[in-house]
């Protein structure tokens, strides 16, 4: 249950992510990813998709896509909101040389947001973080990292944008199947992911121990991660009727095409009913366009709140499902760590104030680090050293 005090804060916080036109630091340029295949890849027939989740439907070598790395994509299956077999692309990249008594420790690196458009899959395009270089530290460190790029993004169907169920499905399942198609990764993981990403690791968090259970979760590690979304954009409806307020460009017109692709995956969504008749026209462009290419002035990034949101429009059905996947009412069965700069503009550094004191009330346990002078995509490589420590902790290394 959301605190009258937690939305006040957050509604605070939502003044700079919304409303006022904060600088967006989150979103790259996004170019084809190295070595990345044909599109062929990512499709299946109907006679190859039934299978377990997580079991490999097919691999395929990236020798140039993460430096000082062994690096296979591949093509697994998981399980969609509505119970069907889907496939799910992604990455996984090991060491070099003989694997440690165990087997490599895994790190199930979600990513963050590129856009829910085919194209803006991790594995066919960069832009995403972790990028090539931030993937490559870990290893050099001693870790598999498996990447997901989640499900309906790449392959058939929709992207679940922040869909929290859907998001842990892809993160878990991909180790199951970096296992079946290599032996050298060990049983054990954590869980790990920026923006996004944060949010599908904390569901992961929550509910992978249950779902895959022949894999061994150990915690995870929650950079910046993306929460207090209904608040926000209930602040941000506010906003357009309030004739006071000062609303900028760069934040919800941009996340929400995405956002709403996102829920209509798990609900009948009608944005008619809620969005102007310009930004139902420009809907579509989510499903070309990656999140730079939505950032362009000319797109989404060139629109206030008030020329996306009508006034008296009904946004309840948008609001379900982002209070629905809020990672703050979780609870943890291993331990979280999560990392926020105090600079971010994107995920304002009060949401996540709001979400981890939320948790920790209720007794979870969760370590929350904060760092000065960070913005939303610096916070990976500035909480590196601190992340690595964390997670040697866990799988019980010591250097």
């Amino acid at each position: 249950m959301r605190t009258a005090l937690a939305r006040i804060v957050v509604a605070v916080a939502a003044t700079c992510s919304l409303t006022v036109g904060c600088a967006d630091d989150s979103f790259r340029d996004t170019e084809p990813a190295a070595g990345a295949p044909t599109s062929d890849f990512y499709t299946v027939d109907g006679e190859t998709l039934p299978g377990a989740r997580g079991s490999v439907i097919r691999t395929r070598s990236l020798p140039d896509a993460v430096p000082g790395a062994r690096t296979e994509l591949v093509l697994y299956r998981s399980i969609d909101a509505h119970g069907a077999t889907v496939a799910v692309s992604g990455t996984v990249s090991v060491p070099p040389g003989t694997p440690p008594p165990g087997g490599w420790p895994l790190i199930s690196f979600a990513p963050g947001t590129n856009g829910v458009a085919d194209v803006c899959a991790p594995s066919r395009a960069d832009g995403a973080s972790p990028t090539r270089g931030e993937l490559a530290r870990w290893v050099a460190a001693g870790y598999a990292v498996a990447r997901t790029d989640y499900q309906g993004l790449g392959t058939a169907g929709g992207h679940g944008y922040l869909i929290g169920e859907t998001e842990q499905r892809a993160v878990a399942d991909i180790v199951v199947a970096a296992r079946e198609f290599n032996r050298d990764i060990g049983t054990r993981w954590v869980a790990m992911g920026h923006s996004q990403g944060g949010h599908a690791a904390l569901f992961a968090a929550s509910a992978s121990g249950g779902w895959a259970p022949a894999v061994d979760l150990l915690g995870a590690v929650a950079l910046a991660p993306a929460s207090h979304l209904g608040e926000q954009v209930r602040m941000a409806k506010w906003a357009v009727s309030n004739p006071l307020g000062s609303v900028g460009t760069g934040g919800l017109a941009v996340y929400l095409p995405m956002l709403v692709r996102g829920a209509q995956t798990v609900t009948d969504l009608d944005p008619a009913r809620f969005l102007t008749e310009r930004a139902v026209s420009m809907l579509p462009l989510a499903d070309t366009d990656c999140a730079a290419g939505l950032n362009e002035s000319g797109k989404w990034g060139g629109l206030s709140v008030k020329e996306v949101l009508t006034r008296d429009g009904d946004l309840s059905g948008l609001l379900r499902v982002l209070d629905d996947n809020d990672p703050s009412g979780l609870g943890f069965t291993e331990p979280v760590l999560v990392l926020q700069g105090r600079d971010d503009h994107t995920v304002p550094l009060k949401s996540t104030d709001a979400m981890v004191a939320q948790q920790q009330m209720r007794g979870q346990s969760v370590d929350y680090r904060k760092y000065d002078g960070v913005d939303h995509s610096e916070i990976i490589s500035a909480s590196f050293a601190d992340a690595l420590g964390w997670v040697d902790t866990r799988f019980g290394i010591t250097r």
